[in-house]
C-alpha cells in the first residue's frame, strides 16, 4: 500500500470531498459515544482496500483526537496535517469549526476517566418511608439516589438513601463542585 499524500490524493480527490466530509463527521461521532465510521459504509462511494480504509481512518481519527486541532489555526496543526493536500486540509478544518464544542467536551470527558472517577448519570427514586420497628408512624420521605461513576477501568452504581437534609447538603455540595 502506499503511504502519504499519493494515498489520499487518490482517495480524496476533489469530486469525492462528500465522502471525505461523511467519514470525518462519523469519526467526530465516534469520539463522541455514537456509533463510528465502518469499512462497509464506505466501501460503495469509494473503491479502496480494507487496508486504505484502515489507514485513512487513523490519520483521521489521530488528527480528530489532537487537542492543538480545537485551536482552529494552522501553525497549532500537527505536521500529518500539513502533509495533506489543501482540499483536504480545508475538509479537516471545516468540520473541526463545526463540530468544535461537541469534540471538544468529547475529549475532555475521555481525558477526565483516565484519571479520575466521572459521574455519567443518575436515577433517583422518591420513596416515603410510613414507619419502622422504632416507631410507628415516621412518614419521612426518602430519596433513594444511584449515581453511575466510570472511570478508565470499570462502571459502578453508588447508591445512596437521602433525607430531606442530607439531600439539601448533598445539593448545595455540588452547586459548590460546578461553579
Amino acid at each position: 500500500m502506499e503511504t502519504g499524500q499519493p494515498l489520499y490524493l487518490n482517495l480524496f480527490s476533489e469530486d469525492k470531498i462528500q465522502v471525505l466530509e461523511e467519514l470525518l463527521h462519523a469519526c467526530v461521532d465516534e469520539i463522541c459515544g455514537r456509533p463510528g465510521p465502518s469499512y462497509h459504509r464506505f466501501t460503495s462511494s469509494i473503491d479502496w482496500s480494507r487496508e486504505e480504509y484502515e489507514e485513512t481512518y487513523k490519520l483521521i481519527s489521530m488528527l480528530l483526537r489532537n487537542p492543538a486541532c480545537l485551536y482552529l489555526t494552522e501553525e497549532k496543526m500537527p505536521q500529518e496535517y500539513h502533509d495533506l493536500p489543501e482540499h483536504i486540509q480545508q475538509s479537516i478544518l471545516t468540520c473541526l469549526k463545526v463540530r468544535r464544542d461537541q469534540l471538544t467536551n468529547a475529549l475532555l470527558k475521555e481525558c477526565s476517566k483516565e484519571k479520575h472517577e466521572t459521574l455519567v448519570d443518575f436515577d433517583w427514586r422518591l420513596k416515603l418511608v410510613m414507619g419502622s420497628s422504632k416507631l410507628a408512624s415516621l412518614r419521612e420521605p426518602l430519596l433513594q439516589l444511584d449515581l453511575m461513576i466510570e472511570n478508565k477501568e470499570k462502571k459502578r452504581i453508588l447508591g445512596l438513601e437521602l433525607n430531606k437534609d442530607e439531600l439539601e447538603t448533598f445539593i448545595n455540595a455540588v452547586e459548590t463542585i460546578v461553579k
